[in-house]
């Protein structure tokens, strides 16, 4: 059986540990980026099978990193969650 490596884009230490926590416990190889910017070059070098991209960041926003993610020919393909703490 092939594990699902997922990106986990979140700059929020206690939500990127709760989130790793509860993923991997379900079997999924997790990796992560603090930003935007940062969510580019992990997704180009562990190629993810999906991305859980947090809206507010710094350096480049979700929406942003999103943006260029689809632009990218090897990326575009990747589903991305839109996933946010704000209230």
């Amino acid at each position: 059986v092939a594990v699902w490596t997922i990106l986990v884009v979140e700059d929020n230490e206690n939500n990127r540990y709760l989130t790793t926590f509860l993923l991997e416990r379900e079997g999924f190889r997790i990796v992560h980026a603090r930003s935007g910017r940062e969510a580019l070059e992990v997704s180009l070098r562990e190629r993810p099978q999906l991305i859980l991209m947090d809206i507010q960041l710094p350096e480049m926003d979700g929406y942003e990193a999103t943006a260029r993610l689809r632009a990218h020919p090897d990326l575009a393909s990747v589903p991305v969650v839109g996933v946010s703490s704000y209230a």
